[in-house]
């Protein structure tokens, strides 16, 4: 039976960065993925220069699809756009982007196989056993970056409440580079309204959009029909090969850490509730457990009271933005019709959340901000002056 220091469970982006630091560090690590690289996976495809950030290396020209520098909002009979002069983020296919972020790690001594899925887990005293359906692997520890339906997080905690979960519904609708320039160019348009705790999107991209809905699960009844609809809305064909994918919402305290078990990224359930994006908090997580793991490989300590200081450390890097931004998503759902509507039509309430997802804001700071303040902007929606 082979054996590692280290196995990462799932090829995605927390599990590339999480096994390329790891390998970099001098230990032995093996990157399962149960598909074939690249794989598809639904996804907007909007990474932040927040999250690129926290790459240590720079992302090929060709990966990039389009820029993005600002957003168009709707809500109802309200529309705004923004734009800001600094890049907020790229857009990219998740296949070919999160390929190259395993080639990276594989570059790094990262050992990869490809379409071998883990079926089981056994933690022991001296070791943990990962079955595949191909082979058995020793370990000292693994990493579990095996998204929203990890096997891995069933050996650390509760799975996830409805109430916990989105659910998104989307298509690649192909279209001439002139016409996506036409529809909107280097910005992403922006649904309120839609599906609650939740939006609907048109990101423009290669020869293509990307248009999707997400919402949470308990209250998309028939997601199929609020997509279509929202696309016979749009102007688009409803003739379309849709996707459908669940995604974890953040801002809950949850359990990330078991004996010889780390969470990370979608797994551990780091993913912002208000945007429903992950790729931030799957880059830092996927660090962090790997240094937390090189640390226990230096030690010869795999104990969760040992691995439980990974939590802290990414409760203290982006725990307290997670539980407001979940704070803020549930009271603009709670008041969709003031909330939503001040989105839509206030750009300066529009172009202080730029700072959010720019990094260069907190939702603490900007719920601080905002809230004193929507009496005023209300007013001067209501009365311009």
């Amino acid at each position: 039976m082979q054996q590692y220091d280290v196995i990462i469970i799932g090829a995605g982006p927390s599990g590339a960065i999480a096994s390329k630091t790891c390998a970099e560090k001098g230990l032995s690590a093996l990157l399962l993925e149960k598909y074939g690289i690249p794989r598809f996976k639904l996804c907007g495809g909007a990474v932040s220069m927040s999250a690129l950030s926290h790459l240590d290396f720079g992302i090929e020209k060709d990966l990039i699809e389009r820029e993005c520098y600002g957003e168009r909002v709707h809500f109802k009979n309200h529309q705004i756009e923004v734009r800001r002069k600094s890049r907020m983020a790229i857009l990219v296919s998740r296949d070919k982007f999160d390929a190259f972020l395993v080639s990276k790690a594989v570059d790094a001594g990262v050992e990869l196989h490809e379409v071998e899925k883990a079926i089981s887990i056994s933690p022991k005293q001296s070791k943990i056993v990962v079955e595949t359906n191909k082979e058995k692997y020793n370990a000292k520890v693994v990493i579990g970056a095996d998204g929203v339906n990890s096997i891995v997080s069933k050996y650390v905690r509760e799975s996830y409440t409805p109430d916990e979960l989105g659910l998104c519904i989307a298509a690649e609708i192909p279209a001439s580079n002139e016409d996506v320039n036409e529809y909107i160019e280097n910005a992403v348009d922006i649904h309120y309204g839609i599906a609650k705790f939740g939006y609907g999107w048109v990101f423009p991209k290669e020869k293509h959009f990307s248009v999707g809905v997400g919402g949470i699960l308990s209250s998309m009844k028939n997601p199929r029909n609020t997509f279509m609809t929202f696309l016979k809305e749009l102007g688009f064909s409803t003739d379309v090969i849709t996707h459908a994918h669940l995604i974890p919402s953040g801002g809950y305290e949850r359990e990330v850490c078991s004996d010889r078990i780390i969470l990370v990224g979608d797994a551990a359930g780091f993913v912002d509730p208000f945007y429903g994006g992950g790729i931030k908090y799957a880059f830092i997580s996927g660090k962090l457990a790997a240094e937390r793991v090189v640390e226990s490989c230096e030690n010869d300590e795999f104990s969760k009271s040992a691995l439980d200081s990974y939590k802290g450390l990414c409760r203290t890097m982006f725990g307290e933005n997670l539980k407001y931004s979940l704070r803020l998503t549930r009271l603009m759902n709670e008041y969709p019709n003031i909330f939503f509507r001040l989105l839509s039509s206030n750009k300066q309430v529009i172009d202080k959340g730029f700072e959010v997802s720019a990094g260069e804001m907190e939702y603490k700071e900007y719920v601080r901000w905002f809230i004193p303040r929507v009496p005023y902007f209300m007013l001067k929606t209501l009365l311009p002056f």
